[in-house]
């Protein structure tokens, strides 16, 4: 099924981005695009891995894991009803 270590850490890092973007899609309504931008990573660094430049491959998938603590350790984004006195 896999090839490569490079298609393990992709294929995890495809599965952990969609988990953390569907949990925060319960709570909030969250931006789409660094989440695509993660996915598209791991496609491109998968297709380096698998074409010989596994430095350039590495890089990006920890490029791409930096990129997803990041969007993690953010805040939810606070309900404005939950502000006003009642």
């Amino acid at each position: 099924m896999f090839d490569s270590y490079y298609d393990v850490f992709s294929v995890a890092l495809f599965i952990a981005t969609a988990s953390i973007y569907f949990l925060r899609f319960r709570h909030e309504d969250p931006v789409l695009l660094p989440y695509l931008l993660i996915c598209f990573g791991c496609a491109v660094a998968n297709w380096l891995g698998e074409a010989g430049a596994g430095i350039a491959s590495v890089a990006i998938l920890g490029l791409a894991s930096c990129v997803l603590l990041h969007i993690t350790s953010l805040p939810y984004a606070e309900d404005p009803s939950e502000n006003t006195p009642s």
